[in-house]
């Protein structure tokens, strides 16, 4: 994934970030997981939705890093609270991390499952797709000074966690792998009111409205398409796909986004 410049410095209010960090020893080396915090920070991945761009902060950026938290409205992470503001806070020893408001998706999953499940485990149920690689690499990459694939690799898990935070917005749940059967959590994150992809969907076919959607095929690559629904029977759905330009069956459940983008062309069809 190509790293987007910010070109603006200045921080922006209101802002929502996704944040992923990479160390630069590992817990043998540090003596634990108890010391965590003398892990040392290599880079720090964050997604900005203000400025809808990527960046990576080295350590002699963290000045700049910690003006961009300190005015932002929400950070999202994955296993964050514990161990990406664990190993950064000595960085700041003027400010304490732990007061930013903070949505960290594993504890979501332990309140709603009781236990512990990793980035990959669940970005693979919910997305088709997980992680490039693991911890380990990244400090090899450190200790061999590759920049480039360091932050390129931050990144990307920066991108798998917005992407199933954003699921579970558009969508009101994620899933998991259950003993080989999938399963949803509950996210707790999305917002009130707004309508998930499942009503967006149900409500096109009732009201007689095209779909534009976001869609993961069975590579776990996302593609977008129109679509006039004929059909809905449980997560199945039989739609017009105009990229195929044929009849297509879709599954509710890999559809990431939905928009309305007009009237369905063959409605009337659809009712007979």
């Amino acid at each position: 994934m190509t790293e987007k410049k910010v070109e603006d410095p200045e921080p922006s209010r209101g802002d929502t970030i996704i944040l992923d960090l990479e160390t630069k020893k590992s817990f043998d080396e540090v003596g634990g997981q108890h010391n965590r915090h003398l892990l040392g920070v290599s880079v720090v991945g964050v997604y900005s939705y203000n400025r809808n761009s990527y960046k990576g902060f080295r350590e002699g950026e963290f000045d700049q890093l910690l003006e961009l938290l300190k005015n932002t409205e929400l950070v999202v992470g994955f296993n964050s609270k514990s161990f990406d503001f664990t190993v950064l806070q000595p960085y700041y020893k003027n400010f304490d991390l732990s007061t930013i408001n903070h949505l960290d998706i594993l504890e979501e999953i332990v309140y709603a499952l009781g236990h512990r499940l990793k980035l990959e485990s669940v970005a693979m149920s919910t997305l088709g797709y997980g992680k490039s690689g693991s911890g380990l690499d990244a400090i090899q990459y450190y200790k061999s000074n590759d920049w480039e694939n360091l932050t390129k690799y931050c990144l990307e898990d920066v991108k798998v966690t917005r992407e199933v935070y954003e699921y579970g917005l558009d969508h009101g749940y994620i899933w998991y792998n259950n003993s080989g059967q999938k399963e949803k959590i509950v996210a707790r994150w999305k917002k009130s009111g707004a309508s998930t992809v499942e009503e967006i969907v149900k409500d096109a076919l009732r009201n007689g409205e095209q779909l534009e959607i976001d869609y993961i095929d069975e590579q776990g690559k996302t593609s977008r398409r129109k679509i006039d629904i004929q059909n809905i029977n449980g997560n199945k759905i039989k739609a017009f796909c105009y990229l195929r330009d044929a009849i297509r069956i879709f599954d509710l459940d890999k559809i990431k986004k939905a928009q309305v983008v007009g009237k369905m062309k063959s409605w009337q069809n659809s009712l007979l």
